[in-house]
């Protein structure tokens, strides 16, 4: 590999979920170029800063012990999978002189490939879904191989609209600047994914608050059925004790009057009243 192909290639990719990485793609002829440059390393040194950030898409230069300045891109955004949001955040190496805009490219297209496939995977009607998560680092450097291939053709576009200046991202967490429109994309998908995250929680909580005022009425129902029931019993039971009450008064009476009887004559006491 000729030393102009360290300005049209990737030299390192990796893919991670929060902060776990689970794919990786290094180019080995330019790896070649830096012995003392572990590029796993930096970008493990790298990524909790990178996560912790709120820049969606950003570089940050990398310090080498040769000549050429490498600088290190990054991509990041969430994905919602079974409820969970997950942070996935895609970062390469290349050398400053690459074309900005081919290295968003490559992330913008990885990134998009990836949620694809996890959402695919989700669907188990989706013939795709069957596929193995490790399969996805052969599309990752299918597109990255692709990409590559077509640098000189899409250069002129790559070129269209920006600058390529190689000082860029000189802080430590920079934005690039030839890729306002890709994060303002970024940014706006974010705030968008994020709205729809609190629709979802108020539909969520709308249909709890449904189903307790459900619970209500049925209680009050319930509540009111009972009291009628109550009021029922409460009826039944005083019109039992009211009955019991002349009955046991009735008996008396009868006994009393059987005994008074016995002593002065039935039925009228004849023999008490002469």
């Amino acid at each position: 590999m000729s030393h102009s192909d360290i300005h049209k290639h990737l030299i390192y990719c990796t893919l991670t979920i929060n902060s776990t990485t689970l794919y990786t793609y290094e180019n080995h002829q330019l790896i070649s170029h830096f012995p003392r440059t572990n590029c796993s390393e930096i970008i493990s040194q790298e990524l909790g800063l990178i996560n912790s950030s709120k820049t969606l898409v950003g570089s940050i230069p990398v310090s080498t012990n040769t000549p050429r300045k490498l600088s290190l891109y990054f991509m990041k955004k969430y994905m919602n999978v079974d409820g969970s949001r997950d942070l996935v955040t895609i970062v390469s190496i290349a050398h400053n002189d690459v074309n900005k805009t081919f290295i968003l490219v490559v992330l913008k297209t990885i990134m998009d490939k990836y949620i694809d496939f996890k959402n695919r995977q989700q669907d188990q009607n989706d013939p795709a879904s069957k596929a193995k998560p490790g399969e996805f680092k052969l599309y990752m450097k299918q597109i990255i191989k692709h990409e590559e291939q077509n640098y000189d053709v899409n250069h002129q576009s790559y070129n269209y609209g920006s600058t390529n200046d190689a000082n860029d991202g000189s802080g430590s967490v920079n934005q690039i600047g030839p890729n306002q429109l890709l994060l303002a994309n970024e940014e706006v998908g974010e705030v968008r994914q994020l709205m729809l995250d609190n629709i979802h929680k108020l539909l969520s909580r709308g249909d709890k608050i449904n189903s307790l005022v459900d619970q209500t009425d049925r209680l009050n129902t319930s509540s009111s059925v009972f009291s009628k029931k109550a009021q029922q019993i409460k009826r039944r039971m005083w019109f039992h004790k009211t009955k019991f009450i002349l009955s046991a008064i009735g008996g008396i009476l009868v006994l009393l009057y059987l005994f008074i009887a016995s002593q002065c004559g039935f039925p009228l006491f004849n023999q008490c009243i002469n």
